[in-house]
């Protein structure tokens, strides 16, 4: 018997849930049937059925008992359990000889039965009542040693089965209510349970199977906060290496700048020198300039002083050879005075006495006449030597002009030169200085640069704190597979 029982226990356990049905239903149920046991047995005592009240009840209950230790808590023991209470109920009318009060019993059976929440053992109580009122009734009718009321009525029985009907109604719509939400609790129990796992919080239970509607929301809603989690602690440990790799990059550009500006201040200190020293040469170069300009107007002043020395040469020149001409005719004047002279002495040693003091005034004019001739001659060799010394001095003098020509051109280029130096100076001192202020605004800029770079340094250090505590935060939170970067 007990292999059967054990047989049809599997059978009915396949369909049930056990953790719907805690123990303690059961053990209420067996407690009833203890309680209806020692009723039947006084019941016995008092109407002389003793024998019955026991040979009935100590089997019934027996029997309950080997069903809630083969398997608690299950639809099979629902079943047998209640079986057992009804039988014991049915034992009370007929130990009562059908007495009316002793039906309250159906009615208090079937509302203990609701501790099950389960509509299936009060439809098989009511049925086992139902049965029993109408065939115990039609027994007793017939004349058997039965009892279901008093005397037998059809009707009677009719009216308790239309209030056993209305009651199991009722009954089946509050155990239906009262095993859904028994179920909601526990499925909502059964996830908060997965949820919590140890010191850690496991949001992932999308493994669990629930069918009811709060658990459903509650899983989709941890499943969303999951994903969240999820994301949040991926996002915290790429954060925490972005942020670590950009404190790594700050340090890193912190030491470049701080380089660089050390670098553009020593550029700019020698710019600074190049600019003085470029302003120097630019003074010089218009210094040079304004030089070359005086000497340009002296050699000049020079070249015109030669043209005027060669037309005073050239004009003692033609003095020169005009003097020439004149001594020439003076030659020429005495030569004739000469011949006349001579003529006149001639004419007078013809006279003979008479043209003796003619003679000696001929003498004198002709002696005359050679010294003036002589001294021509003498004048006229001068001159020409003269005339060949200016006419060197001409030619020198020109050769001078030529050589002065050249010097003023040469300086005349050597000022343009030297203009065009002192304007690339200048050009290049304002450039100079320009470039100067650039580096001196840049060395500023990398100043504040550096400064910059050291408060970014400083967020993302406060970046990386802040990560790492999301990090420690969100570690409580158990991922459904390991992130990356953790």
């Amino acid at each position: 018997m007990s292999q059967a029982l054990e047989r049809s226990a599997e059978l009915l356990n396949k369909d049930s849930d056990r953790s719907m049905q805690p123990l303690w239903p059961d053990r209420l149920i067996l407690a009833a049937m203890v309680l209806s046991l020692l009723a039947a047995s006084v019941l016995g005592s008092v109407h002389g059925s003793l024998s019955l009240a026991l040979g009935v009840a100590l089997p019934v209950l027996l029997l309950g008992l080997i069903g809630h230790a083969l398997a608690p808590a299950t639809l099979f023991s629902r079943l047998l359990l209640t079986v057992g209470l009804s039988v014991l109920v049915m034992l009370h009318i007929q130990l009562a000889q059908g007495q009316v009060e002793y039906h309250f019993g159906v009615f208090v059976t079937l509302a203990l039965l609701l501790v099950y929440r389960d509509w299936r053992p009060i439809i098989l109580s009511a049925v086992l009542f139902a049965v029993h009122h109408v065939l115990f009734d039609r027994l007793q009718a017939a004349g058997f040693g039965v009892y279901c009321v008093s005397q037998p009525d059809f009707a009677r029985v009719v009216l308790h089965a239309v209030y056993v009907v209305i009651q199991t109604s009722l009954e089946v719509v509050f155990a239906v209510a009262m095993r859904r939400a028994a179920q909601e609790g526990a499925e909502l129990s059964r996830l908060v349970a997965q949820v919590r796992d140890g010191d850690r919080l496991r949001l992932d239970v999308s493994d669990q199977l629930v069918r009811t509607r709060a658990a459903q929301v509650l899983q989709q809603a941890l499943q969303s906060v999951h994903q969240a989690v999820s994301q949040v602690h991926a996002s915290a440990s790429s954060i925490e290496a972005a942020s670590r790799e950009i404190s790594t990059g700050n340090l890193d550009l912190s030491h470049r700048t701080e380089q660089t500006a050390s670098h553009l201040a020593q550029a700019a200190s020698s710019l600074g020198e190049l600019t003085t020293t470029v302003q120097h040469s630019a003074d010089s170069a218009r210094q040079a300039n304004e030089l070359s300009g005086s000497a340009a107007q002296v050699a000049e002043q020079g070249g015109e002083a030669v043209r005027r020395l060669i037309s005073t040469m050239e004009a003692i020149h033609a003095s020169s050879n005009r003097i020439a001409d004149i001594t020439g005719v003076i030659d020429s004047i005495a030569f004739q005075t000469n011949l006349l002279a001579l003529n006149a002495a001639v004419e007078a040693a013809r006279a003979g006495e008479q043209g003796r003091g003619f003679a000696v005034v001929a003498s004198e004019v002709r002696s005359l006449a050679q010294r003036s001739a002589a001294a021509a001659r003498e004048i006229k060799s001068l001159i020409g030597q003269s005339a060949e010394n200016v006419e060197a001095g001409t030619q020198q003098v020109h050769v001078a002009g030529r050589t002065m020509d050249d010097i003023v051109a040469s300086v005349q280029r050597v000022k343009h030169i030297i203009a065009d130096i002192s304007s690339v100076a200048g050009e290049q001192s304002q450039g100079l200085s320009l470039v100067h202020s650039a580096v001196g605004g840049l060395d500023q800029m990398t100043q504040q640069n550096a400064a910059l770079v050291e408060q970014s340094a400083a967020a993302a250090a406060s970046l990386t704190d802040q990560a790492e505590r999301l990090a420690r935060a969100v570690a409580i939170f158990q991922p459904s597979q390991p992130l990356l970067g953790r």
